[in-house]
């Protein structure tokens, strides 16, 4: 196999309300956190391990759907690729941060169902049109 492939998938929680954003090119972009929980047992005692992932979506038509409809609390099926990048803060340090983004083209966004109304769950990729997107 010649290729190489960066692929994340994660079913969590929106953790507070999404950032909406524009680029310069004046197209819109999103910003939010998901939080993604693992339950397990030590001796008699179930443990809950909660995890909080930086998602940022690159489409601009995801990206007002999001807008429109996605909330804190909201449950979402994520499809992109991880990016790792490196920055120096205000004090000169190295830290180190971990993204998930969801491109143009190949991201997936799906609700997995709807809190208020508990209907069936709906979905949205890059491909699809706004109007086209029943959530």
């Amino acid at each position: 196999m010649s290729g190489t492939l960066n692929k994340v998938m994660l079913i969590g929680r929106v953790g507070s309300e999404p950032e909406i954003k524009v680029t310069t090119k004046d197209e819109k972009f999103a910003k939010l956190s998901l939080a993604t929980n693992k339950r397990y047992k030590v001796g008699q005692t179930n443990q809950e391990k909660t995890q909080w992932h930086m998602i940022k979506v690159f489409d601009p038509r995801l990206a007002e759907t999001i807008e429109k409809y996605v909330h804190k609390g909201t449950m979402l099926y994520v499809e992109g690729e991880i990016e790792y990048s490196k920055y120096a803060d205000s004090e000169g340090n190295q830290k180190t941060t971990t993204e998930i983004l969801v491109p143009k083209f190949s991201g997936v966004i799906r609700m997995v169902g709807d809190k208020a109304t508990g209907s069936k769950p709906a979905a949205a990729s890059s491909t699809d049109s706004v109007d086209d997107i029943p959530f």
